[in-house]
């Protein structure tokens, strides 16, 4: 779930769907973009829409990809730009024209996504030797969960990310 602009979007296993707050304890359903089956998170920045779908779960399909949404004024008439193919996404976060995706077992991957059509040509930064799940930017600083435990990176200067700390999780066997 993904609040912008006094809407909530929802990523689901069928697509986007998007809710007015206008009466927050009363959401209104607004609109929805439909996509194959998958799981599905959602982060939203000046009028865009980035989407991961991960393919090859529970969720269905075998599509890995980020897809790029230009929303419309009213959230109605949402126009999917592109799609770019990914190993196994999850989750992702957004900073401005920033954005980090959480690729599974292919690590984080960093991009400036100023321009919609051409986001894999304009990679920042990837980190592959970490199995990804979810993050948050946050004031320059990015909180990552992976699967052998919690992270946080410095990304104040996007030419030299860099990790910062690192908390270990113990697995039960």
């Amino acid at each position: 779930m993904f609040i912008y602009d006094g809407h909530m979007f929802f990523g689901t296993q069928s697509g986007m769907q998007i809710y007015s707050l206008k009466v927050a304890t009363v959401p209104k359903y607004v609109g929805n973009f439909w996509h194959a089956t998958s799981c599905d998170p959602v982060v939203i920045s000046d009028g865009f829409a980035y989407i991961t779908l991960r393919g090859g779960t529970r969720c269905g399909s075998n599509v890995n990809r980020l897809d790029v949404l230009k929303l419309s004024d009213d959230y109605v008439d949402n126009e999917l730009l592109a799609s770019y193919p990914l190993h196994g996404p999850y989750g992702l976060g957004i900073d401005d024209q920033t954005l980090f995706v959480c690729d599974g077992d292919a690590g984080l991957k960093v991009y400036d996504v100023e321009d919609k059509l051409h986001i894999d040509d304009h990679k920042i930064a990837s980190f592959s030797n970490i199995n990804t799940f979810d993050v948050i930017p946050f004031n320059d600083y990015l909180f990552m969960i992976g699967d052998d435990g919690f992270y946080q990176y410095d990304y104040s200067d996007l030419q030299n990310i860099h990790q910062i700390s690192f908390i270990p999780v113990v697995k039960d066997n």
